[in-house]
């Protein structure tokens, strides 16, 4: 990797990673030091066979400083929401929030070379399974079509992602490798929430004839992403309220879903069995 402004085989390059260079264009001074890879090994959660791309949460500004230089940007996502669990816990470390804010910035000022980069990263590290936003989303028809670039050129990669957007709802549609799940349910509300609204929201989807998975990160604490693909099969998912202080545990409708995620397909491996 390369700092801007530092040459690299005669060109100006933000990063150098993965055999991309890229010319700093209108940039004049350093901006953000090292640029490390794009793409982020996932955490306890997710799991380490996940990798995942993040942005800054919310419609609102963030204010950072890095390097000695302050720096403004605002949040990704349409709305501001009070139980948005990508603005509690990890997310406001420094560390995560300096890496939102470099790749919310470059998102915006330089796409194509953030397209080339995700791609490149993707073949050198062979990922399979990719999150598009563990935090932030999908903010412009633009940035749509970049992941639309990067997915349809990596064949071999499953991508997932959650979204308030109407217009990134059906844009990948035709990508059999890249599921976009509704963070928001029609005549309900968010995909989250107390156990009660999970079992009235999941009831009614059925019913409905939609395919609904709720994320077994509600009842077992050791589960994570790779050893689950229900974001990668349905059009909801549904998740128990967490990192709040709800305790769902304590809810007396619990073991009812307990029943539910019991008793749902398995989706280990990526198949339903």
């Amino acid at each position: 990797m390369a700092r801007i402004n530092e040459t690299v085989n005669g060109k100006t390059a933000i990063y150098a990673a993965h055999g991309i260079e890229y010319k700093a264009g209108k940039i004049n001074a350093p901006v953000f030091g090292w640029i490390a890879p794009l793409l982020v090994n996932g955490n306890d959660k997710l799991g380490k066979g996940v990798w995942t791309f993040s942005t800054l949460p919310a419609n609102i500004d963030y204010t950072l400083d890095i390097d000695g230089t302050e720096y403004t940007a605002r949040g990704t996502c349409p709305c501001n929401c009070s139980g948005c669990y990508a603005q509690r816990g990890n997310y406001n470390f420094y560390s995560c929030k300096k890496s939102n804010l470099i790749k919310t910035y470059l998102s915006r000022e330089y796409l194509d070379f953030v397209t080339r980069a995700v791609i490149a990263q993707i073949k050198a590290d062979k990922i399979t399974i990719c999150r598009i936003h563990a935090s932030g989303n999908f903010f412009s028809a633009d940035y749509i079509q970049a992941w639309k670039r990067i997915a349809a050129e990596s064949e071999n990669t499953v991508f997932w992602s959650y979204t308030k957007n109407p217009d990134a709802e059906k844009a990948f549609n035709g990508l059999s490798n890249v599921n976009i799940v509704r963070s928001v349910v029609p005549g309900h509300g968010f995909n989250f929430g107390h156990v009660d609204y999970i079992l009235r929201v999941y009831k009614a989807l059925r019913d409905a004839g939609k395919p609904v998975y709720i994320c077994r990160c509600g009842i077992d604490k050791d589960q994570h992403c790779t050893n689950c693909h229900g974001c990668t099969k349905n059009e909801y998912v549904l998740f128990v309220e967490h990192s709040t202080g709800y305790q769902a545990e304590k809810d007396p409708m619990f073991p009812a879903l307990v029943e539910i995620i019991n008793n749902q397909p398995s989706m280990i491996g990526g198949e339903t069995t």
